[in-house]
């Protein structure tokens, strides 16, 4: 006789399905229409980012951004490992309002023609409740996920943003500022036209 037994398969209840709020990110159960953009938003001999495109959804869109940083010469090993973290993203920074940015932080934004504008160093956080209260939009916020690679010499990345909501069928600016690689606020014209017809053609894994 065995001395030591397996337990008995637990019996778990399953768990209800947890719905995400549009405004939190993309929905993962459906195929958003896709508008190539490909858009150089600023280029110098050390940094490039080029807006690639935008994938649509009846709440929302993402806005996939491509990053590149070089090493050049006069820049030393810490100075460029600094930077080089920073295109993956590793760097968190906590503000307060009586803050300025600090140099290192890229900057995103959007500004429609009514004025209104959202950008990535908003400050809002998750309140923790579920379901969480919804905000007052627009919402600009870096998704999960993205990817980079890079070696002593230079690296890529990457980035995709989630705005909420949809912006509306007409054009609309979207802005960067980076200090610390001199990248100037500078603004991109989008056609909201395009992106919300592209949402129109989103549809779901499953009916």
């Amino acid at each position: 006789m065995d001395f030591f037994t397996a337990p008995p398969p637990r019996v778990q209840e399953q768990e209800k399905e947890r719905e995400n709020p549009p405004w939190t990110g993309p929905p993962n159960d459906i195929l958003g229409g896709i508008v190539p953009i490909e858009r150089m938003l600023f280029r110098s001999e050390t940094l490039a980012i080029v807006l690639a495109n935008a994938v649509a959804f009846p709440a929302g869109v993402t806005i996939r951004l491509q990053m590149a940083a070089r090493r050049v010469e006069g820049v030393n090993e810490d100075t460029w490992w600094d930077r080089h973290d920073l295109m993956f993203g590793h760097h968190r920074h906590r503000f307060r309002a009586e803050d300025s940015l600090p140099d290192e932080v890229v900057r995103f934004g959007v500004r429609f023609p009514d004025g209104s504008k959202a950008t990535t160093v908003d400050g809002r956080t998750d309140s923790g409740e579920w379901p969480p209260p919804c905000p007052e939009g627009p919402i600009l916020k870096r998704s999960r996920g993205g990817s980079a690679s890079g070696d002593d010499r230079s690296v890529s990345s990457s980035w995709s943003l989630w705005l909420w909501p949809l912006p509306p069928p007409e054009p609309f600016e979207f802005a960067v500022e980076w200090p610390l690689y001199d990248v100037p606020l500078t603004f991109t014209e989008l056609d909201g036209a395009a992106i919300t017809a592209a949402a129109e053609r989103a549809q779901p894994y499953w009916p």
